[in-house]
């Protein structure tokens, strides 16, 4: 598969000693923004594999990977009903750009779920970690195991299902994730279901790192070719999701609110 390869290609650390490099960055110095109330971890995409590469290690309990992007930031506001998720996250990643100019440059780095899941396929690969996929159509999630497991031959796919359930299939699915035991749940679903669908089952994860990757497989696929490349390259798919759907009006006000309070923000650092 072309996208997959070209990532591959393209994030290729073959020349460098991964798991040293990763091991050498103290996490412990790693800072966070407060951006509308929320900590955001303020770091790179190698910061942030080298924290959940610690997680993994010491498998201390669940940790929920979460990405925000301006919607999803706005959403996850304090005193709004999907603050809590934020609360109990593990990592707290950004995703979409409009963040970073809302912080004035403090934001280090956008850091994507594909680019998350590809370093942690490489290292799973390398440390033995277990990994299970969750969500997106059957074709989809087959396309993405074959080619990982072509790309990555040492990687343990423990398990792999679509993302579209009913009850029974659920159950499943759930008793599938608590018999494997993954180190790594890859889970793509939208927002908000994907992040509640995680509040709801903890205890079916047992000491998982848990990501929500959304789209990522669609885009891993190369099955997600709505976005142009412009929007795509600078982290702006979810703003091209409301031009594309205007019918959507509270995502529409919620980008123009984001935008007055960036402005407001931007303000208050100068």
């Amino acid at each position: 598969m072309k996208q997959l390869s070209e990532i591959v290609h393209n994030s290729s650390k073959d020349e460098r000693d991964i798991l040293l490099e990763y091991q050498n960055i103290d996490v412990s110095k790693l800072e966070t923004l407060n951006v509308l109330g929320i900590p955001i971890d303020n770091v790179t995409t190698d910061e942030a594999i080298a924290k959940l590469f610690r997680v993994l290690e010491k498998k201390e309990g669940m940790h929920h990977v979460l990405f925000l992007d301006p919607i999803k930031l706005m959403r996850m506001r304090p005193k709004k009903s999907l603050h809590r998720i934020a609360e109990k996250a593990g990592t707290i990643l950004v995703e979409g750009a409009g963040i970073g100019w809302m912080t004035s440059g403090r934001l280090k780095e956008r850091v994507t779920p594909i680019a998350v899941m590809m370093d942690l396929i490489r290292l799973a690969e390398l440390k033995e970690f277990t990994a299970f996929i969750f969500g997106a159509k059957d074709e989809i999630v087959e396309r993405i195991y074959f080619n990982l497991t072509r790309h990555f031959p040492k990687v343990r796919i423990v398990g792999r299902h679509a993302g579209h359930l009913d009850r029974q299939r659920e159950m499943r699915v759930k008793e599938a994730i608590r018999k494997t035991g993954p180190d790594i749940i890859f889970l793509a679903m939208d927002f908000p279901d994907q992040e509640i669908w995680i509040e709801n089952n903890t205890g079916y994860f047992g000491k998982a790192v848990v990501i929500g990757v959304g789209g990522a497989l669609d885009m891993l696929s190369g099955a997600d070719k709505k976005a142009p490349e412009w929007f795509k390259e600078r982290g702006l798919i979810w703003f091209w999701r409301i031009i594309a759907r205007p019918y959507r009006i509270q995502r529409m006000w919620e980008t123009f609110y984001f935008f007055l309070l960036g402005i407001r923000e931007r303000f208050r650092k100068h």
